[in-house]
């Protein structure tokens, strides 16, 4: 099999089928298989909300699931210290670099946090981030350079109580002292990365600064033991009211199949911490520039078949939202 040359272009082989799904779900193929975007009969209060936070209410259309998956040159011995080999390491820890899909699932929590007082658990969360590493279509993205790759990225997300993580229509606020009506998360949030560093939102072009020097930094990826992890900082640029907002996350994996050229679907613990001004998610009842803070930590993992997705995301997000996987 011929690879695409350095930086990282693809040539015709194609991804591997994904193991077969478990019998419990096998009712759901034909749904699963259709790639329209069925969130959309969801009704008018999600798709305000997604508006309000600046996110595209929408699942990948059947032209994005078609797309050219895309195939570096290298497959592991990376040379952490070349960025280029540095970027593609980062991708096999977080998708993988053979063009097959990449699912994500979490369960998280979120404290509420107003200034001068004590916070508490405000809700429960359940998450799936879908992902698939394809070749730019030039019709699509006619002025990426070169050695481009699109990385295709939807998210599904429901609020579960904080205490019992089951699924609930409201959750307390206890800083306005009243119920508020919880809302799913349906949303695509694609990117084209470049060659030489730096990245752009298909879907939220405002969503990151591409600050030059930040981008020379290298990921780290620090070994523990028969593990390696990576950490990836998510640090959001310019004042605002929205400061102070920023996250950071971990990605750890057995050294031997990271550093692997052979071994290409490798499964990833992700964990994940954040802090945001509450006022983003408006379904939590706070006005633009209000002060309390969500706090909020996420435990996941990065896995290849919809049957190695655990139950808890199966139940709230799989069955529901098909389509998203």
């Amino acid at each position: 099999m011929q690879h695409g040359d350095h930086p990282g272009t693809a040539d015709e082989h194609t991804a591997p089928a994904l193991a077969e799904r478990r019998s419990a779900l096998k009712t759901l193929g034909g749904l699963m298989g259709l790639g329209i975007a069925t969130s959309f009969a969801m009704g008018g209060r999600v798709a305000a909300q997604q508006e309000a936070s600046g996110l595209a209410n929408r699942s990948f259309s059947q032209k994005e699931l078609q797309g050219k998956p895309w195939i570096p040159s290298k497959l592991g011995n990376f040379n952490l210290r070349d960025p280029w080999e540095n970027r593609l390491a980062a991708m096999k820890a977080t998708n993988n670099l053979i063009g097959a899909k990449t699912y994500v699932p979490m369960i998280s929590r979120a404290l509420l946090g107003p200034p001068g007082t004590a916070g508490a658990p405000l809700y429960g969360h359940v998450g799936l981030w879908t992902w698939q590493l394809q070749e730019p279509d030039p019709a699509e993205f006619p002025d990426a350079p070169a050695g481009s790759f699109v990385q295709r990225a939807m998210f599904t997300g429901a609020i579960l109580s904080p205490y019992t993580y089951e699924r609930v229509d409201s959750v307390y606020n206890h800083v306005l002292d009243k119920d508020v009506e919880a809302e799913d998360s349906l949303f695509a949030e694609s990117y084209v990365f470049y060659p030489k560093g730096g990245a752009t939102s298909v879907d939220r072009p405002e969503f990151m600064d591409d600050d030059p020097e930040l981008l020379k930094s290298l990921r780290p990826f620090v070994r523990f033991g028969d593990e390696v992890t990576m950490f990836v900082d998510g640090i959001f640029h310019n004042e605002g009211p929205h400061q102070p907002r920023m996250d950071t996350s971990a990605w750890t994996l057995p050294w031997d199949a990271f550093n692997d050229p052979d071994t290409h679907l490798t499964t990833t613990d992700y964990n994940f911490a954040g802090l945001m001004r509450a006022w983003e998610r408006p379904w939590i009842g706070f006005e633009k520039g209000d002060q309390p803070q969500l706090l909020w930590n996420v435990k996941g993992r990065k896995v290849h078949a919809v049957e190695d997705i655990p139950d808890i995301v199966l139940k709230n997000l799989v069955e529901k939202y098909p389509d998203r996987v």
